[in-house]
């Protein structure tokens, strides 16, 4: 799928709060639900990356706030953080609570004996739809969900692959799959595939070709990356880079 990029820079700046992507698909139900999820979520992570440094050296004033009576979830809206991160910020400061002490909590808060603790980090949990566990659980089901047609669709046309767990023994950075054999994408050579459960507009793309895909270019040779839930329409060529859509299963492809 593609999209207009005045039409995606509209939706993206419409997309501030959660119940937001109710009212866009509503509006325009030419694209699923899961789209504006997706890119809610992709901004979301985005903001909190951008302030955590910010955020983080407010922590005193934080911890202060939060020991005079204010609630994580009322500190999290006042400073407009993740309620999830905001938790983690504070609690993680104190002499008491480290991260896998934390990572408990969030992932069972009803065992928490401390009542005010409790009663917070459920809260936190139940107002977070990114960075909560149920969040995470989302995000790594839509990977996995990618991931899962593209092993179909190479497995349906006979293409033998070796997968990232397979490859990661011989160190490095490792493709989603790593074809055995070439195969070409209107004649242009394929050797691996990189499945992206997210929208590829130029920050995301970009971000992807520095961390990832230029590494396995280099390793591999030409490769494919594809988004499952689109791209901007006016994407940069990459050389020996293909960046696609789900669409591109259905194109010509010269498997032989």
């Amino acid at each position: 799928m593609l999209v207009n990029e005045t039409d995606y820079r509209e939706i993206y700046s419409k997309l501030n709060k959660y119940t937001d992507i109710e009212k866009l698909w509503r509006k325009d139900k030419s694209h699923p639900w899961e789209f504006y999820l997706v890119i809610y979520t992709q901004k979301k992570i985005r903001e909190v990356t951008s302030n955590y440094q910010k955020v983080r050296s407010k922590l005193p004033q934080l911890v202060g706030r939060w020991e005079s009576g204010r609630t994580l979830l009322e500190i999290s809206r006042e400073i407009d953080f993740s309620p999830v991160m905001t938790a983690y910020l504070i609690l993680t400061s104190q002499d008491e609570w480290g991260k896998n002490s934390f990572r408990k909590m969030i992932n069972d808060p009803r065992s928490i004996v401390n009542p005010r603790l409790k009663k917070e980090l459920i809260e936190v949990r139940d107002n977070d739809p990114i960075y909560s566990p149920e969040g995470n659980m989302v995000q790594r089901r839509r990977g996995l969900k990618g991931e899962s047609r593209m092993k179909a669709w190479l497995d349906e046309n006979g293409v033998p692959y070796k997968r990232e767990e397979d490859l990661r023994s011989e160190g490095g950075k490792t493709p989603d799959f790593l074809l055995e054999r070439k195969i070409y994408l209107r004649g242009e050579e394929v050797n691996w595939i990189e499945s992206k459960a997210s929208f590829g507009d130029l920050r995301e793309v970009r971000k992807n070709l520095k961390n990832q895909l230029h590494s396995y270019r280099e390793l591999f040779g030409p490769g494919m990356v594809v988004y499952w839930f689109g791209i901007v329409d006016d994407l940069p060529v990459e050389e020996g880079i293909i960046v696609e859509t789900e669409e591109v299963l259905e194109d010509h492809w010269d498997i032989e």
